[in-house]
């Protein structure tokens, strides 16, 4: 399989919320009206894959509450643009970032260098 990400993803200890917004033609009305919290498979400066049990549809677009390794939050626009699920589990999506501020995405950059620092050690 060809890749096709621009940014590199990494596997981080990050939780995130995600708060259904007005779709337009999307049904959300089975969504939990709440933000809920969604199991973080990665990150990168141009988006991230979460595991979740809700169903989502692609092309929606969701709140996003990020809350990052050294317990900084930061505020963003998802849309969920791949979906993949091979069961009765649950499913992976694949999001880009609609609405990320540079600091936010430097901030996650800045933990890939890092990272990549210590398994260079």
């Amino acid at each position: 399989m060809q890749e096709r990400r621009k940014s590199n993803r990494m596997k981080i200890d990050v939780k995130i919320k995600l708060d259904p917004m007005k779709n337009g033609t999307a049904d959300v009305s089975r969504l939990n009206k709440d933000e809920f919290t969604v199991e973080l498979v990665d990150i990168s400066k141009d988006g991230l894959a979460f595991r979740t049990m809700e169903k989502l549809e692609l092309n929606t677009y969701y709140d996003t509450t990020v809350v990052l390794w050294t317990k900084e939050t930061f505020e963003t626009v998802i849309e969920i643009v791949r979906m993949e699920n091979y069961g009765d589990g649950p499913t992976l999506y694949g999001c880009r970032f609609i609405g990320i501020m540079p600091s936010d995405q430097l901030k996650i950059q800045i933990y890939e260098m890092v990272s990549e620092n210590e398994k260079q050690e």
